[in-house]
């Protein structure tokens, strides 16, 4: 065969070449952008939900709590005038519960701005339990500990009475000692709860 023959062959050969090289460049270059998109969009997704403000949280004794179950009420007693906003949030066989009294209150469908320390009546109320098997074998949950006068603070920051989302803070520092039977302290059981807060947690608004 002719030489020339030859580097025509040759080169027509290298032009299907360069040609299918050609028609696939931009299917790769989409392929590669779809993947790089997909990507960034997961990404954008997963720091949304990583940075997303949990409803209830706490941090017990250096150790992040956020429940995966909760229920929160403001119920008005007629007899009595008074309003009473509670919470309960349980995680990992925790529980921390609080309640916050007002006294001389109206019915309405709100609750008072306000700083609230724990007195000497035990006003709010909070309580730190564990789950535990009592002598029937059931399991309930036993208080740890029970926050008293001056160890604690609820804030109360924001009311959406339409909505029914209450937002606010709560912290406290409780010791309690641990006897044997004969009367003699062998332990001290110190609880910390801090940087407490509950985001627009949604409450029941209950009037008796």
């Amino acid at each position: 065969m002719p030489y020339r023959h030859i580097l025509k062959v040759n080169n027509w050969r290298l032009r299907g070449k360069f040609t299918i090289m050609i028609k696939q460049i931009p299917l790769s270059l989409l392929a590669l952008v779809m993947v790089l998109l997909f990507q960034n969009c997961k990404k954008g997704s997963d720091d949304v939900a990583a940075t997303a403000t949990p409803v209830l949280q706490a941090t017990i004794n250096s150790i992040v709590w956020t429940p995966d179950t909760l229920s929160a009420n403001i119920t008005y007693n007629a007899a009595t005038k008074t309003k009473v906003f509670n919470f309960s949030g349980t995680y990992n066989q925790r529980r921390l519960t609080c309640a916050v009294t007002l006294s001389s209150a109206t019915s309405t469908n709100d609750f008072t701005l306000n700083s609230y320390t724990i007195d000497a009546s035990g006003n709010p109320l909070i309580t730190y339990s564990v789950q535990q098997k009592d002598s029937a074998g059931n399991y309930v949950f036993v208080p740890i500990v029970t926050a008293g006068n001056g160890d604690g603070l609820v804030t109360i920051t924001a009311v959406d009475s339409a909505s029914g989302l209450i937002s606010g803070t709560f912290s406290f520092t409780t010791k309690k000692l641990n006897y044997d039977t004969d009367g003699n302290i062998t332990t001290i059981t110190n609880t910390v709860v801090s940087g407490g807060a509950f985001t627009k947690m949604p409450y029941t608004f209950i009037s008796q």
